[in-house]
């Protein structure tokens, strides 16, 4: 089960992208997020669009727009919350444009829940290309037990190394192997086995933690 969250503008192919490079199955959702009392008829015609694409590629297949009510900004974010809090299965989010009314509390209400979503995509203005998203986890507290070794990854960049980190900050290899786990678990750090060493790379959550 997948449950597909979109905002939608004017043009359903913007939508319709992600959807069909992942596939839909009879029992995934489609939500698609538009303003309050949007009556434009361009978006009408986009919503419909998309209803039935997705019917034909899965007749079961539940789709279902949610009015943003977008004259608080914090009320739109908070909705926005609401809908990706209640999605069922994998979710996958979709930035395809749409009123920057509801496209901006989307992004932060998305960034908010980085633990409660599986994808991101986003629809390129510029190539017109599909691309996956990686969101930074700004939410989770750096485990302070790991501050040093955060630290010393982003000092040592492109030579971050488990063994490289431990003679950075005097720590035991296996106390600085304990803090990468927990900062990979918070998203801020990646590593992998390179050898017989672990390389060490910051996440942009990590960087923007730095910063």
């Amino acid at each position: 089960m997948r449950t597909y969250i979109s905002t939608i503008g004017y043009h359903s192919t913007r939508v319709m992208r992600p959807i069909l490079n992942n596939g839909i199955d009879a029992d995934d959702t489609v939500v698609l997020l538009r303003p309050l009392e949007d009556e434009k008829e361009q978006s009408k015609d986009a919503i419909q669009d998309v209803r039935q694409t997705v019917r034909e590629l899965g007749p079961d297949t539940t789709v279902v727009t949610e009015a943003i009510d977008h004259d608080s900004f914090e009320t739109a974010v908070l909705e926005c919350v609401d809908v990706i809090e209640a999605a069922n299965g994998q979710v996958i989010l979709n930035f395809d444009g749409g009123p920057r009314e509801v496209f901006l509390p989307f992004t932060v209400a998305a960034i908010s829940r980085p633990n409660l979503i599986d994808q991101v995509f986003q629809f390129r203005d510029t190539d017109q290309k599909v691309r996956e998203l990686s969101l930074p986890n700004l939410m989770d507290r750096v485990p302070e037990v790991a501050d040093e070794t955060l630290q010393a990854v982003g000092e040592l960049d492109e030579e971050a190394t488990l063994p490289s980190i431990a003679e950075s900050t005097g720590k035991a290899r296996s106390t600085v192997g304990r803090h990468l786990d927990k900062l990979e678990e918070a998203n801020l750090v990646r590593t992998q086995k390179a050898k017989k060493t672990r390389e060490v790379r910051l996440t942009l959550g990590g960087r923007l933690r730095l910063q």
